[in-house]
């Protein structure tokens, strides 16, 4: 581009040159000559005057196809630089996420990470050597790793977690190979065959992101149906299907990625099939129904040889993770598998968000009876800056909001996005416990009964940061086998710091 521009800037200055001076000095020629020629002057001078002045257009001449040219070259050159420029990789950091993609759209490579963490304070009465609740810190998520595209039809991630939630190993997240490509039903439903390791949505509170959730955790049986069928690293062979204001989902899972707690001879094997609706919906305004039915197929075995022994343990935390104990816990239970069901809806009006869940769990012990465990919860939040939360299809569930104005202490800067939130939650896991004072029944299980009251406060000062405070009043009616309460009330403050991209 040097040499050109050179070439271009001299052209130029000769043209300017001609056209300033050659008018002039012909001009001046032309009236010298005819006054010499009316006087007297030679048929040579005359010829050779002409000839002057032949020479001096045929430069003229010259000088523009020389200008015209190098126009064309500059063009070229212009055009050819768009041209790699335009094949180029483009790199985007689109809501502080480093992603580079080729200019068509068909290959994308996206880092990823997730890091939250948790402060909680513990109060528990009565207090009792048995019903300890450690406060403290922890890092609830600590994932990286990369997801993106090959080939258009191609989707693929690896997140590995390097957090810990209350005592569970740190490991492999999700691994999955994924394929988009392939359209059933039409050009206008996202159809997709997935493969490997992944978390599938298993309710409307499962749907939403972790990093969005309007507390720091999810409600109590909202989360332990998760990790019976599904969960974070859970291996699976699925499909999924969205329109603009639907969602569907079946997918055959198996264990969970990494070592698990005891030796499985027999791996679990399971389905989650989920279907979700937006009927109604708007400008200001979303509706959500939907449901799911989910389940073990088949226990682990977790004893070598011939004879299988098959197991399954309902238990869960108290809706904080600082701390690994669980207050409401069945024990194993002998049985081949279990069976889910689930119902779940939810609106949001303008600033106005609300949504709740309820789940029935029964579980196959025959040839004795069934036992039959269930839980709900119902949750608010109300944004105080008046962002939406607005309905998604991808996993058929709510989006958590993004502030209007992020916080900037700039003369024009935000406050970011403030939110308010509150949430009843009720994981029952008695079964024919029997009363008090009493031994628990013959086939009796007295996993415990937990009820959960939490307000929050969130503040959202951009996009990647996100501050959540939440106090929760746990309440815990449980009997041990002997018929002695063993329940509890814990008091909790919780904290979380979060960076997401």
């Amino acid at each position: 581009m040097t040499a050109i521009s050179h070439r271009i800037v001299r052209a130029a200055t000769l043209a300017g040159l001609l056209c300033s001076v050659a008018p002039a000095a012909l001009a001046q020629t032309v009236a010298t000559a005819r006054p010499q020629a009316a006087s007297g002057i030679s048929q040579e001078q005359a010829l050779a005057l002409t000839a002057r002045l032949d020479a001096l257009e045929a430069q003229n001449a010259a000088l523009q196809d020389q200008v015209s040219d190098l126009k064309a070259q500059v063009g070229a050159g212009e055009q050819a630089l768009r041209q790699d420029a335009a094949a180029l990789p483009k790199v985007s950091l689109a809501n502080g996420r480093p992603q580079v993609s080729s200019p068509d759209g068909a290959f994308k490579f996206a880092l990823r990470s997730v890091v939250q963490f948790d402060a909680a304070n513990y109060s528990i009465s009565p207090t009792r050597a048995d019903n300890d609740l450690g406060s403290g810190t922890n890092f609830r998520r600590a994932r990286f790793g990369f997801d993106g595209t090959a080939f258009k039809d191609w989707n693929y991630a690896l997140w590995a977690e390097f957090g810990g939630s209350g005592g569970e190993a740190a490991g492999l997240n999700q691994a999955y190979l994924e394929y988009a490509g392939f359209k059933p039903f039409g050009s206008d439903v996202d159809f997709r065959i997935r493969g490997g390791a992944w978390a599938t949505p298993t309710g409307l509170e499962d749907a939403t992101s972790n990093t969005e959730g309007l507390f720091l955790e999810r409600a109590g049986v909202a989360e332990l149906v998760r990790g019976l069928a599904g969960g974070d690293g859970r291996t699976g062979l699925g499909v999924f299907a969205s329109g603009q204001h639907w969602y569907g989902s079946a997918v055959y899972t198996g264990k969970v990625v990494g070592v698990p707690t005891t030796a499985e001879f027999d791996q679990q094997s399971g389905y989650i099939l989920r279907a979700a609706l937006n009927p109604l919906h708007g400008q200001d305004y979303d509706v959500h129904l939907g449901g799911s039915i989910q389940g073990i197929i088949s226990a682990a075995d977790t004893t070598a040889g011939p004879v299988r022994t098959r197991a399954i343990r309902l238990r869960e935390r108290p809706e904080v993770r600082v701390d690994g104990n669980r207050l409401v816990d069945t024990g194993n239970i002998n049985a081949g598998g279990e069976t889910s069901y689930g119902l779940e809806a939810g609106a949001s009006f303008k600033n106005f968000y609300a949504a709740g869940e309820w789940f029935k769990i029964d579980v196959n012990r025959s040839p004795t009876f069934n036992p039959s465990f269930s839980g709900w919860y119902a949750q608010g939040a109300y944004t105080l800056t008046g962002e939406r939360h607005v309905w998604s299809p991808a996993n058929g569930g709510f989006r958590g909001i993004k502030p209007d104005h992020p916080f900037s202490r700039g003369a024009n800067g935000g406050l970011g996005a403030w939110e308010i939130a509150a949430r009843y939650s009720v994981l029952d896991l008695n079964d024919r416990d029997g009363v008090a004072g009493a031994a628990t029944p013959a086939g009796g299980i007295r996993g415990g009964e937990q009820k959960i009251t939490t307000v929050g406060l969130n503040w959202y000062p951009n996009s990647v940061l996100r501050f959540l405070l939440d106090y929760q009043w746990a309440q815990v009616d449980r009997l041990n086998a002997a018929g002695a309460d063993i329940g509890e009330d814990v008091n909790v403050v919780s904290f979380r710091s979060q960076v997401a991209f």
